[in-house]
């Protein structure tokens, strides 16, 4: 329904292989966010796993790179400096999701690069070796793992009428290349203020 989706309900995309259009419908269930999401706008990402209408999942790449922002570089002493700012805000969000994967929060899942999900993230080291593309390329690759598209479900039977897909994710993000990255492979992209923005218009139609 029109209730389930963004509005407008479906972004129309062209393939310019065929001159054949794609609609994609988009019924959030599984967001996303990127490492500078939770540096950003953890409170929103608490607010989205609050509400328990969605699924949170982060990539391993992003734990492990909040991890690497909260050690902070050596010779960053000054409190005021963007740095030390920065290493703050990583430490609360790993602080954040340490305590939420413990109390084994339903709406929150780890993934790694390959697909693989995690219910504890005691143990999170990923060996990339081998892995095709830089950080925001495994990002994308967790969000494509939610997109499993099969020729018999979303072709369509006349030759003029449009490709259909279904997405149930969507990636939060402010990163415009991330952003660009996304959409070439059709995967919904919005940034947390707008989709926050969105998620509690919904709750209000919900109620009603």
């Amino acid at each position: 329904s029109d209730r389930d989706c963004f509005c407008p309900s479906q972004a129309v995309l062209e393939d310019q292989t065929h001159m054949r259009q794609i609609e994609i419908e988009i019924a959030p269930l599984f967001l996303v966010p990127d490492t500078n999401g939770f540096i950003d706008h953890l409170p929103s990402l608490c607010k989205l796993l609050q509400c328990k209408q969605y699924i949170l999942v982060v990539p391993l790449i992003v734990i492990n790179e909040l991890d690497g922002l909260a050690k902070g570089q050596e010779g960053e002493h000054s409190s005021g400096s963007h740095s030390r700012l920065v290493q703050e805000k990583a430490r609360k969000s790993i602080d954040f999701l340490e305590q939420k994967f413990e109390s084994r929060d339903p709406c929150l899942r780890a993934l790694t690069s390959r697909g693989n999900e995690l219910e504890s993230i005691a143990f999170r080291s990923e060996d990339t070796t081998g892995q095709q593309g830089n950080n925001d390329d495994l990002i994308l690759s967790c969000c494509l793992h939610y997109c499993k598209d099969k020729a018999r479900d979303f072709m369509p039977t006349r030759r003029d009428d449009p490709i259909r897909l279904r997405r149930e994710v969507v990636l939060l993000t402010d990163d415009r290349n991330l952003r660009v990255k996304a959409l070439t492979r059709n995967v919904p992209v919005r940034d947390i203020s707008a989709f926050l923005k969105w998620a509690k218009l919904v709750s209000k139609e919900i109620k009603m």
